[in-house]
């Protein structure tokens, strides 16, 4: 009995010791083409050069924010370790959060992009941004997930993510962080 209890605590710590890969520069530059010609799909409107410095700045800010937060493989875990006070941050509109400026200092101009939320006030409840061509109905966009997968950028069409009925977030409830960049008569540099 006594090695079947060890063995499930090597097993358990394990687990909880796997951290994210986020691939080798090489792997998240094949992802990032990927992640262009998606965006490129959006509508014919959408600047190539544009799709390109977006989709390397997702890539790359998200594996930046993976070695930062330092996650496990599956987020409940992660969830779990902040909730708990074992870890500072992580949480999904922290991604999100820190991903949205770098994002948004590219000053597109074929592309809007959104905060949205997912089953919001529930235990559920998801961030995330979607990206669509200039003017394009929010419905038709491509959410992009840094947390989903650790800091391994998730991306998808809007209404082929099932798992998350994906809405804008309410104008009053833009986090302060990022009202200086989307609210700037409000928030005037100094």
């Amino acid at each position: 009995m006594f090695h079947v209890s060890r063995l499930i605590s090597l097993v358990l710590t394990l687990a909880l010791a796997a951290c994210v890969n986020v691939g080798t520069p090489t792997e998240r530059q094949a992802k990032a083409q990927r992640l262009s010609h998606d965006l490129q799909q959006l509508s014919p409107t959408v600047s190539a050069t544009e799709a390109d410095r977006l989709a390397t700045t997702a890539i790359e800010e998200s594996a930046k924010l993976s070695a930062d937060f330092k996650p496990f493989i599956y987020p409940w875990m992660n969830n779990g370790l902040i909730n708990t006070g074992l870890r500072k941050r992580g949480l999904c509109y922290q991604w999100r959060d820190d991903l949205f400026p770098h994002l948004f200092r590219l000053n597109l101009k074929t592309m809007d992009l959104h905060l949205v939320a997912s089953k919001r006030d529930t235990w559920m409840e998801h961030h995330g941004i979607i990206v669509t061509a200039k003017g394009q109905r929010f419905e038709d966009g491509l959410v992009i997930d840094p947390w989903r997968h650790g800091g391994r950028l998730w991306w998808g069409l809007r209404k082929d993510d099932k798992k998350h009925p994906w809405l804008p977030l309410p104008y009053e409830l833009t986090p302060m962080v990022l009202r200086p960049l989307l609210m700037p008569e409000l928030y005037p540099s100094r």
